[in-house]
């Protein structure tokens, strides 16, 4: 086996992950895959894969279930969404804190000059 700065796995069909993966990948995004025949292919050769396919297209024709998960994936999309606002949130937070340091600082040395003023014209 060549050294790829990696050790690869070989499962009993004496395929790499990456060879799975690749099959995986190809199912998964099965839409923008022109030859269908291609997954046909590896549906056949894997097991695994064929089983999920079925089970996919199973639960996907069950209304009840497609509702739950568009639900699920609705709820995923929105938690996902608020946390970057959160996120956004936090960080024009951390900016306005920010600003407001620096101004607090210009009003502190502003205070400072004032009395330094006042104090240079209760000397005269």
């Amino acid at each position: 086996m060549k050294e790829t700065g990696f050790v690869e796995t070989i499962n009993k069909k004496g395929e790499t992950q990456d060879s799975m993966l690749a099959k995986w990948l190809a199912v998964i995004t099965e839409k923008d895959i022109e030859d269908k025949t291609i997954i046909k292919n590896i549906c056949e050769e894997q097991e695994e894969i064929s089983m999920a396919v079925s089970t996919l297209a199973r639960l996907s024709e069950d209304k009840i279930t497609r509702q739950e998960y568009l639900r699920r994936q609705d709820d995923i999309l929105f938690e996902n969404k608020r946390n970057h606002d959160y996120k956004r949130m936090e960080r024009e937070l951390v900016h306005q804190g920010a600003v407001i340091a620096k101004k607090d600082e210009t009003i502190a040395d502003q205070a400072k000059l004032i009395a330094e003023l006042r104090s240079q014209l209760n000397k005269k």
